[in-house]
């Protein structure tokens, strides 16, 4: 075009030279149009997602402080409050609690409220994982140490001094997650160990050769409510009993609600280098939507919910969530 354009102008016709000029200026008005239009959209995108940013973090402080403010009120009446040795099983906390002595803190795991990130992030910073985003089945054990593998003496002063973290999650979502993924995908080992003995014992004329792995949420929530907390598995014991706020005194208290900024929070006040950052949920992980806590919801009776509500009632209000609305749910009725 451009060798066209030059051919005419050598032509020295008037007319000529009047077009080729028309189609330049043309040509040179329409890039900058489009031009400062794309950076016109491209600033406001930028405008608009930095807004959103700033309003995330100022919902995700407001929340913390809320909860901090609700934890100090419902903690001021525990006897155990800043001494976990006066809590009936101290060495509970303890085996949840992970230790980083080079960074001094301490994070107390809570299962399905992004613990396995968690643990992949501890790793990776104190170098037993290479990769932060490898795609491997995370081994909740292995190089990683904990609380309870102190003396109690020791344990004293990493209380006293180290910098103490945990996440909490809605207590509903949290018990469909541990649901989903214990009882609606192939993990044998918890059909054999719950599902077998909750579908015998809640389902009538039920054949010989149960495997468990057809458990409806119903029965689910039923063998919480006839189970003591303190025999729970860790993946539903109510999360104030695993990580023991009050006797413990956490210098943070993030949720998986605002997981993507507290866990920035959290990995700048611990110090960890400048390549770690809180990596995407493993592609295989299948996440926990409000639909299908609806749905899930949804298949349980009114009576059942309203004792579970006040079997974890005591999450709910000390971590600030709101119980769920436990009217029956209508087709096509908005959430």
């Amino acid at each position: 075009m451009a060798a066209s354009v030059f051919h005419v102008f050598r032509t020295r016709s008037p007319k000529s030279m009047l077009i080729a000029m028309f189609c330049v200026t043309f040509a040179f008005f329409f890039v900058v149009a489009t031009f400062q239009g794309y950076t016109v959209n491209t600033l406001q995108a930028v405008q608009l997602q930095l807004r959103q940013n700033r309003l995330e973090r100022l919902n995700a402080e407001l929340t913390r402080s809320m909860r901090n403010k609700t934890l100090h009120t419902m903690c001021a009446g525990d006897p155990a409050r800043g001494d976990v040795w006066k809590l009936a099983e101290p060495d509970t906390v303890f085996h949840q609690i992970i230790v980083d002595e080079q960074r001094k803190f301490l994070y107390c795991y809570v299962p399905k409220v992004a613990c396995s990130n968690w643990k992949r992030v501890i790793k990776y910073i104190q170098g037993s994982l290479t990769d932060i985003n490898t795609e491997v089945k995370m081994d909740h054990k292995k190089d990683l140490v904990f609380l309870d593998s102190f003396s109690q003496e020791e344990i004293d002063i990493k209380l006293k001094t180290y910098f103490k973290f945990m996440f909490v999650r809605n207590p509903i979502a949290r018990l469909v997650s541990a649901y989903r993924n214990k009882f609606r995908e192939n993990i044998v080992s918890f059909h054999k160990r719950y599902g077998v003995p909750i579908v015998r014992k809640y389902r009538k004329n039920v054949n010989n050769d149960v495997k468990g792995d057809d458990v409806t949420f119903e029965e689910f929530i039923r063998y919480l409510l006839d189970t003591d907390t303190s025999n729970m598995d860790m993946h539903w014991r109510p999360m104030n009993e695993l990580c023991q706020p009050c006797a413990v005194n956490y210098d943070f208290i993030g949720s998986f609600e605002y997981l993507s900024v507290d866990a920035n929070e959290v990995l700048k006040t611990i110090g960890a280098e400048s390549d770690t950052f809180f990596p995407q949920r493993q592609r295989w992980y299948k996440p926990t939507t409000q639909q299908k806590i609806s749905d899930e919801m949804s298949s349980v009776s009114l009576y059942y919910l309203q004792q579970l509500v006040e079997k974890y009632l005591v999450d709910f209000i000390m971590f600030g969530y709101p119980p769920p609305s436990l009217k029956p749910i209508v087709a096509g009725e908005e959430e």
